[in-house]
């Protein structure tokens, strides 16, 4: 069975999974379908949709907003941002405060799924048939192993795998 790819106007199943990209795209104002991630989040909302997340998408919104703050100061003393990371150790502990702030509004909006060690293998399964990464693999066995086969996320990478429905606002 192949992948199902529906865009943000087509009808919604009662449960999706939120990637780290639909995350990180709805919360961050700069990102580059901000918007349309936006009104999806609203219709999603408004359908009374069930919206879903594993620990994963929180670890990944933080390093996003963490390589942000890093990425921003390095362009004004000129540096790489893991020479940041390294040499102004200022940086990270101010950005903080915008990671709980974003984590809270996250859990405002879905609900953290649960998951156990045994999903290793289901992930590393994943890894080989669909020639996914680690993080990708974990998100969907995280969501299939909770009964969730539905996932919206801007990552090309999920309509590889067979046998789910992925919501992307992608051309």
């Amino acid at each position: 069975m192949a992948t199902e790819k529906r865009n943000f106007h087509e009808a919604l199943e009662p449960v999706l999974y939120w990637d780290a990209t639909f995350a990180i795209a709805r919360l961050v104002d700069a990102e580059r379908y901000h918007s349309e991630c936006l009104a999806f989040e609203g219709r999603l909302q408004a359908g009374s949709i069930l919206s879903v997340v594993s620990e994963f998408v929180h670890n990944e919104l933080a390093f996003f907003l963490v390589k942000t703050a890093l990425t921003e100061k390095g362009r004004t003393t000129g540096e790489h941002w893991l020479d940041v990371k390294r040499n102004r150790l200022n940086v990270i502990p101010a950005a903080v405060p915008e990671v709980e702030a974003k984590q809270m509004e996250l859990d405002r909006m879905t609900l953290k799924l649960p998951f156990s060690e045994t999903i290793t293998e289901q992930t590393r399964q994943l890894m080989r048939c669909y020639s996914l990464l680690p993080t990708d693999a974990y998100h969907i066995a995280i969501a299939l192993s909770a009964g969730v086969n539905a996932f919206v996320c801007l990552d090309e990478d999920f309509l590889r795998v067979d046998g789910i429905i992925v919501y992307t606002c992608l051309p």
